[in-house]
């Protein structure tokens, strides 16, 4: 039996005795039976979502009542106790931050417990809370949503913008994510737009969807890269463009690397300008809001012009006195604060490129998606590395949603086009005592769909159950990588300890989503699957650091076994002696 093994998402939460607040979300993700005449692409942004659609064989971005054809992805309670969305949502930013919600795409499908969420809290102004399995939601006065709510009420938006601009129900859509994504994020977002009222009927990486609006229509046939970066996230991808096929060789990126980081280190400049002059900043969270704001328009303005005023009057108080911060920011200055992040996209590029042993040289184009890559620095930068002047052949802003929107009119057509995507990040299994390593049972850039099958066998008489703790990233040990959840194999036959063998297969498919099967071997018989996110990462990691059981199990290796695997990069071998050895074989499934 198998399993996709993500539990079902909450209803939002008020806290007792406070006002109804109304989201308009389902307790559960249902989308309409019935599916709509049309499917658009939706690239779900950090910063600004957009939609797109193809008619009359054209693809084309779908514009909101107001005119603008990005939506923030934001969203806010406002004064009134009411939940807002996209630009409403923006409107209050300034001054009601602590209940406006930004950056949600950073969160989405993240553990409150891991260190890199734990890091970033403090650059939230709005407060981050655990839900009941463990994850992320937020708070907003007394209601408090999950993050795959907060992303559905955003897809929602986009639904009901899209339905106005076409004059009907469009309940089908292919959404973009990064190619950097985990499983678990992949799947909160397929979540969220089931809450959102959508079938969802592809989950797209970013730069792929922006290879298709390149390469529309061109009948291409060259190596590209694609450099997307964002306003919270970066990814690299380089693809083999044939005509109608689209295959990613190579990928990789960094969630936590985007426009916005770029603001913060502005912000930091003009707070410590201000503190030369006034003293410490107490400037509260509107304080900050009004810094982030002025520090992206001044960015922004930075990419045309050398030089930018900035006057933000009462800023902060000082001894009792209102103080303002007054400051002219140069092109300079801003490159010199940022170079930093600009070259950790450089690096991520050059280890994408060195997965596949190829050369700068040996990309025909660079392909520019993200708002932040229009900054002139990160153009000098990859025209540096590369040797040619990156394309401009696609909109940063637009790419995505056109390409998903291709994708989306092609999924239906006997000529559509064929993609070819990768696993961004390697998936493994914790191994019990030995410091904790992680085994790696498929492999980061492994073309999908994939499928990868491995043997264990019980380590105890009569044992009911067998757990597994997965994990995805490149490193050695569980404290190097990320948890992704516990697979738990019930129902086993009774039997003495090593008598019993599973055979357990994960698979990926197009979308990099895991399904899980596990068949007893001796009679075939499918064993449950039972897959769960509970215990936090860290009590994970200690469980499967501490846990001897595996090692000491005395499991004979099976019949044409092969030797034990060399050491993992930066790992200690395998000890020695028939029972991990064995069990280092069926985990490998040698």
């Amino acid at each position: 039996m198998g399993t996709d093994a993500h539990s079902p998402p909450t209803p939002p939460v008020v806290a007792p005795g406070a006002p109804a607040i109304e989201t308009g979300l389902p307790d559960g993700p249902v989308p309409p039976a019935r599916r709509s005449r049309i499917s658009i692409g939706i690239d779900l942004g950090t910063s600004n979502s957009c939609a797109a659609v193809v008619q009359n064989g054209r693809p084309r971005v779908i514009p909101s009542r107001d005119g603008y054809n990005t939506i923030p992805s934001m969203v806010a309670l406002n004064q009134r106790h009411r939940v807002v969305v996209g630009r409403n949502a923006k409107g209050q930013l300034l001054f009601n931050p602590t209940q406006t919600v930004h950056g949600a795409k950073r969160l989405v499908g993240r553990a409150f417990d891991s260190a890199v969420v734990q890091s970033m809290l403090p650059h939230f102004p709005y407060e981050v809370v655990p839900t009941d399995d463990g994850l992320c939601a937020v708070r907003l006065g007394p209601l408090t949503l999950t993050l795959e709510q907060v992303q559905a009420l955003v897809l929602r938006e986009v639904k009901g913008v899209a339905e106005n601009y076409l004059g009907e129900e469009v309940n089908r859509a292919v959404i973009t994510v990064p190619a950097y994504y985990s499983e678990r994020q992949r799947e909160a977002v397929r979540r969220a737009g089931a809450l959102a009222g959508l079938h969802v009927e592809r989950i797209l990486n970013e730069p792929t969807a922006a290879s298709l609006a390149y390469a529309w229509g061109r009948n291409v046939r060259e190596r590209v890269l694609v450099y997307d970066l964002g306003g919270g996230t970066f990814d690299a991808s380089v693809l083999e463009l044939a005509d109608r096929v689209y295959q990613v060789i190579s990928t990789g990126g960094d969630t936590f690397l985007g426009g916005v980081d770029f603001d913060a280190r502005i912000v930091d400049h003009l707070v410590a300008g201000f503190e030369k002059v006034h003293g410490p900043f107490q400037g509260d969270a509107v304080a900050r809001s009004r810094l982030a704001d002025a520090a992206e328009r001044a960015k922004c303005a930075l990419s045309e012009q050398d030089s930018f005023p900035i006057h933000l009057p009462y800023l902060a108080s000082v001894n009792g006195i209102p103080s303002a911060l007054d400051a002219t920011l140069t092109r300079a200055e801003v490159e010199q604060l940022v170079a930093p992040l600009v070259e950790r996209t450089i690096r991520t590029c050059a280890r994408v490129l060195d997965d596949k042993g190829l050369d700068p040289k040996d990309i025909d184009e660079v392909i520019l998606v993200g708002g932040q890559s229009r900054m002139p620095l990160v153009q000098d930068r990859i025209r540096s590395f590369f040797s040619k002047s990156p394309s401009k052949a696609v909109h940063p802003d637009e790419a995505v949603a056109i390409g998903a929107a291709l994708l989306a009119q092609s999924l239906n057509s006997a000529e559509g086009v064929v993609l070819i995507d990768v696993v961004p990040i390697s998936i493994g299994v914790g191994l019990p005592g030995g410091g904790g390593r992680v085994k790696r049972v498929i492999e980061r850039n492994s073309p999908l769909p994939v499928r990868k099958e491995y043997q264990l066998a019980t380590t105890k008489d009569d044992q009911k159950t067998f757990d597994l703790w997965i994990f995805e990233g490149e490193g050695a040990t569980v404290a190097e990588c990320q948890y992704l959840g516990t697979i738990q194999l019930t129902g086993l036959p009774r039997g003495a300890k090593g008598s019993v063998r599973i055979a357990v297969a994960f698979e990926l498919g197009e979308e990099c989503l895991l399904a899980v099967r596990a068949r007893e071997m001796g009679s075939g018989r499918e064993v449950e699957v039972l897959f769960t996110t509970k215990g936090t990462p860290d009590e994970v990691r200690k469980r499967v650091e501490k846990e001897a059981t595996f090692a000491a199990a005395g499991i004979a290796p099976p019949p044409g076994a092969g030797p034990a695997d060399p050491p993992a990069a930066g790992g200690s071998p395998p000890p020695q002696g028939n029972g991990l050895k064995g069990l280092w074989n069926r985990i490998t499934g040698r």
